[in-house]
C-alpha cells in the first residue's frame, strides 16, 4: 500500500484549535506560537486542499462547509493520540492510587487493608493521604475518600458513613474528686479541639448548656486524629465519631462520657470520576469498601452534579 500524503501535523493542528475557539489569536494562544504563525499555517493547508477552510469575520472566524467536516475528525483523532500518549506513559497500570483523608486513613482504612490485600493480592494500592479535593483530569489519582457535604463538582460521590459526635476521654484522664455527671461538669478539664472551637460550643449547646463560652480554650489540632490521640494520651477530652474512634473505644484507650450525640451535616463519601468503574481495580476496591462499611451491594452510581449546585467541603 502506497503511504498516505497528509500536510504538516502543525498546520492540522492549528486548524483544530482555530476551530475549537473561532478565533486565530486564541489558538496562537493554546499553541504558544504568534497569530501570524496559525494563519500561515491554515493558508497551506487551504492552498493544498484547494478550498476555504474559514470565513473570516473580523476577529473571529468561522467553519465553511468543508471545514466543518474536516474539523470533528481532526478533533477525535488529537483526542485519540492524547489518551494513547497518556497509556504509554502510565508507569504501572495495575497499581491504585487512593487519596483519603488523613484521619480517616489512620483510624479506620489502614486498620482493614490487610483484608484487601489478601483479597486482591494482584493490585498494587498506593495510599496517599490529602485533606486536598482531587483533580481526576490531572492527578494520578484513581479513587478517593472524603470528608464533607459531598455533591462535589465532576465527581461521582456515595456517602460511605453518617458522623455524630460525642465527648471522649482516655480512662485515666477522670478524677474521682471532679466526677462529670452532666455536661457542665466539663468546665473543669481541658478541652481539645480540631481545625475549630467553634465544635465544641456547637456541642455544648445541643447538649443543653447555655452560653458555653468556656468552651473557647484549649489545644486546637488540624487533623481529627491528632485530637483522638491527644485525648487517648490523657490530654484532655475530644469529640469523636464511631468511624474514627471505633478501634480506640473497643480496646479501652478512650471512654465515651455521654449518650449526647450531635448529628453532623457532613460525612465520608468514597469519590471517583465519571466512568472510573470502567477499570476493574477501581471497582473492585469500591466494592470493598462498601462492604467493610456495612453497607448493601453497590448500587448503579449517580452522575456528577453540576458546578452550579455543588456544595463546598470542609476539608
Amino acid at each position: 500500500m502506497a503511504p498516505r500524503r497528509l500536510p504538516s501535523l502543525k498546520a492540522l493542528r492549528a486548524f483544530e484549535a482555530a476551530a475549537r475557539h473561532g478565533s486565530f489569536s486564541q489558538a496562537a494562544g493554546e499553541l504558544s506560537v504568534t497569530h501570524a504563525a496559525v494563519s500561515h499555517q491554515i493558508r497551506a493547508l487551504e492552498e493544498a486542499l484547494g478550498a476555504q477552510l474559514f470565513h473570516r469575520t473580523g476577529r473571529h472566524v468561522e467553519l465553511t462547509e468543508r471545514g466543518q467536516k474536516l474539523f470533528p475528525v481532526l478533533s477525535a483523532a488529537f483526542e485519540q493520540m492524547a489518551e494513547g500518549w497518556a497509556q504509554a506513559g502510565a508507569k504501572d497500570s495495575s497499581a491504585l492510587t487512593v487519596s483519603v483523608e488523613p484521619s480517616f486513613a489512620a483510624r479506620w482504612l489502614v486498620l482493614r487493608l490487610g483484608k484487601f490485600n489478601r483479597a486482591y493480592p494482584e493490585i498494587e494500592l498506593r495510599l496517599l493521604p490529602s485533606s486536598e479535593l482531587v483533580d481526576f483530569a490531572r492527578e494520578d489519582v484513581d479513587i478517593g475518600v472524603r470528608y464533607g457535604l459531598g455533591g462535589w463538582p465532576d465527581v461521582v460521590s456515595e456517602k460511605l458513613f453518617e458522623a455524630t459526635v460525642y465527648p471522649v476521654c482516655a480512662p485515666s484522664l477522670l478524677d474521682p474528686k471532679r466526677p462529670i455527671r452532666k455536661p457542665e461538669d466539663l468546665k473543669s478539664y481541658p478541652l481539645l479541639h480540631e481545625e475549630t472551637m467553634q465544635h465544641w460550643v456547637n456541642w455544648l449547646e445541643e447538649a443543653g448548656v447555655k452560653n458555653p463560652r468556656w468552651a473557647q480554650r484549649g489545644p486546637l489540632f488540624i487533623e481529627a486524629s491528632l485530637a483522638l490521640q491527644a485525648a487517648a494520651s490523657g490530654q484532655g477530652v475530644a469529640l469523636a465519631n464511631d468511624t474514627l474512634a471505633m478501634a480506640d473505644l473497643a480496646e479501652g484507650r478512650l471512654v465515651r462520657l455521654f449518650d449526647i450525640e450531635m448529628p453532623d451535616e457532613e460525612g465520608y463519601w468514597l469519590v471517583y470520576p465519571e466512568g472510573g468503574l470502567k477499570k476493574p481495580k477501581v471497582d473492585a476496591f469500591r466494592r470493598w469498601i462498601r462492604e467493610e462499611a456495612g453497607l448493601g451491594p453497590p448500587e448503579a452510581p449517580k452522575p456528577p452534579e453540576p458546578l452550579a449546585s455543588a456544595r463546598k467541603a470542609s476539608r
